[in-house]
Order: C-alpha cells, then structure tokens, then sequence
C-alpha cells in the first residue's frame, strides 16, 4: 500500500464517531474481531514518520510493553517541553512540522491522532489520505473524530475493505474541479 500523498491519517473510529472514550482510553479497540492486522503492515510499509498528540502517545503506550512504531521516527505534539528518549516532543504547530517531515524523511506522515491534532490537520488542509476503520461499537459519548466545529471538507471514496467486523474506508481529499 504506496501512498502518492504526502500525509494520511489512519485510524479507527467507533460506529458512532468516537476515537477515545471521554477518559481517553483506547481499551475499547482490543475487543472488535477483526482479521490478522486489518491491512495494518500493509499501510505501515508506506509512511516514513508518526505524529500524534500527547494523551494518544499515553494511551498508545498502556496498550502495550513495547515502545510503538520502534523503525519509525516519532514526533508527538505536546505544549509542555518533555523528554522519553524514544519521541521527540515538539509544540512546532501541524503547518510547519508536517511538511518538515516529508522533507526530512522523504515520505508520507502519518498522522496518528487524537481529536484536536486531527481538526488542526483538517482546518489546514493537510491531510490527504483518510483510512477510517469503523469499529462495530456505539460507544455513546467520548472524543469524536471530527470536533464540532471542524472544517467542511469533501471526500472522495477510494475503496473499502472488511475485515470480519471491522470496515475500513479509504478516502482522498477531492480536489476542486
């Protein structure tokens, strides 16, 4: 799975919308049925660097005893100076740290989430690739995916995959006629 454009967000939603509980938490994502990695090292190959917001980066580590995304650089978006010795924390805004990226590692971002670094990508047009997978789960409350308030912006549906119960989407930004 190449990626022609320069930054993608793939990530996985429940079927009413949310990306995270209202507590952040992610645990709700281990229990869909999906098939093997649902097309994930197949997207993975494609993208150069990781970016994502400091309460995803938190949540992603309680998922697991290893640090994520190990071959990849990674750069999580954070108002406080903080320091892993795994990521680089950055407060550079989405406008000029993505397009910093593609240059420096000469390929696509992937931009991880959570919910405010999403809406930042939107409003700016940067975000040229949507993978949604859409968990079968209402979870009735929690960080939506797309802020009230977020840019109106057109897709264009490039395809869909199953993965037992999980659908992901596959959307491009449509680009004025």
């Amino acid at each position: 799975m190449k990626h022609m454009s320069k930054n993608v967000l793939y990530i996985a939603m429940s079927l009413d919308g949310m990306i995270a509980k209202e507590d952040h938490s992610l645990d709700w994502l281990m229990e869909a049925e999906g098939e093997e990695d649902n097309g994930y090292n197949r997207f993975y190959s494609g993208i150069s660097s990781v970016v994502m917001g400091n309460r995803t980066y938190q949540e992603v580590l309680k998922m697991s005893d290893e640090k994520p995304y190990q071959d990849r650089p990674v750069y999580i978006l954070s108002r406080t100076e903080q320091e892993d010795g795994y990521a680089t924390f950055t407060s550079e805004s989405v406008d000029t740290l993505l397009p910093d990226l593609q240059k420096k590692h000469g390929g696509p971002v992937w931009v991880v989430g959570g919910g405010e670094i999403v809406k930042a990508c939107v409003e700016s047009q940067l975000i040229d690739e949507y993978y949604i997978a859409v968990i079968p789960v209402v979870l009735g409350g929690g960080i939506p995916l797309f802020p009230e308030g977020t840019r109106y912006t057109e897709l264009k549906l490039k395809g869909t995959e199953i993965y037992n119960q999980i659908v992901m989407l596959h959307y491009v930004k449509k680009q004025a006629e």
